[in-house]
């Protein structure tokens, strides 16, 4: 398995991507062609497909060398059921701008996030297992460009990775809603849709997959978080999904929204409405090719991801723990 991945990351180019678990979740694009070796790509054009299999390649090396634990759900807190999406953005938004947890872009350093995630069930396919858990570890850099992760041989490695706008630019007054959306909008706009995208993706979705991935991974002032977090009800289709889990099997209420193949969760606390973690599944059944020529169809209702992050704290460098 070790060489296998250390073959798979040679073949891989530098990659910028837009959301990570945008990215795992549209894989079923990715896997309909072998992966192309273009030249290196400018740093704004985003990759997100390549960028997740970089870090699924991994997962798999590490789970292989470090064993896979299996997870079991705790007992759902008392909540009290928020009124309405608005009413989910705007407490999500008031316990950012009131959050310890403080980010003060600074050149050189680094966000650590560490995740627990289901893993694929069986590589390549896209299916993660319900059953199982694995810790995920990785380093990003404060200027949200470069995304550093262990090989799966103990080494690391850094690719050229991001949602395509970073906290810098979101962080420019004015800092609205509005200005969330707008900027993170021309940024979806302005990146050409490319055989690693899911060509079906609305513009909706696909500014709320970047936002997923802003929160789980970027480093952000608090007012951008809130900013955020006021958006997501603005994107036309999200709604509220009251009870929803995250892969550690904390209980939450979940921004949710549903595309035309799969249906996406960005969860918070019921408690505080601190980021929790995401969730992804297929809302309809839908066939792709393997490399091998083979044919699989993946089954609505079928996981495509799950993670929960645990940790989030700001190091030196990649490979610094907090």
């Amino acid at each position: 398995m070790m060489d296998e991945f250390g073959r798979f990351l040679e073949a891989t180019p530098a990659i910028t991507g837009e959301a990570k678990e945008a990215a795992r979740t549209r894989l079923l694009q990715a896997i309909r062609e072998p992966v192309p070796m273009p030249p290196m790509p400018p740093p704004r054009r985003r990759r997100p497909r390549l960028a997740w299999r970089l870090a699924l390649a991994a997962s798999v090396a590490l789970a292989a060398s470090a064993g896979i634990i299996t997870v079991r759900g705790g007992e759902r807190p008392a909540t009290t059921p928020v009124a309405s999406v608005q009413d989910l953005g705007d407490k999500a938004a008031r316990s950012a701008e009131t959050d310890p947890y403080e980010i003060t872009p600074s050149p050189g350093r680094w966000l650590y996030v560490k995740q627990t995630i289901a893993p694929l069930r069986k590589e390549p396919e896209p299916e993660v297992d319900r059953d199982r858990r694995m810790t995920l570890e990785t380093w990003h850099s404060l200027d949200g460009k470069q995304l550093a992760l262990d090989d799966g041989r103990g080494k690391l490695v850094t690719q050229e990775y991001g949602p395509g706008i970073t906290g810098a630019d979101l962080a420019r007054a004015p800092v609205t809603p509005e200005e969330m959306i707008a900027r993170i909008g021309a940024s979806v706009d302005a990146t050409p849709v490319t055989e690693f995208d899911d060509a079906d993706a609305t513009r909706q979705e696909r500014i709320f997959r970047t936002i997923s991935q802003l929160l789980g991974e970027q480093p952000l002032v608090a007012d951008v978080r809130a900013a955020l977090f006021r958006a997501l009800p603005m994107i036309e289709g999200v709604s509220v999904k009251q009870d929803a889990i995250d892969a550690a099997g904390r209980h939450g209420v979940a921004f949710d929204y549903t595309g035309a193949w799969e249906r996406f969760e960005i969860i918070v606390s019921a408690q505080d409405y601190r980021f929790l973690g995401t969730y992804g599944e297929s809302v309809a059944d839908r066939a792709f090719n393997l490399p091998d020529g083979t044919t699989r169809t993946v089954k609505a209702g079928t996981p495509l991801v799950w993670s929960a992050r645990m940790t989030a704290k700001v190091v030196d460098k990649p490979g610094d723990q907090p």
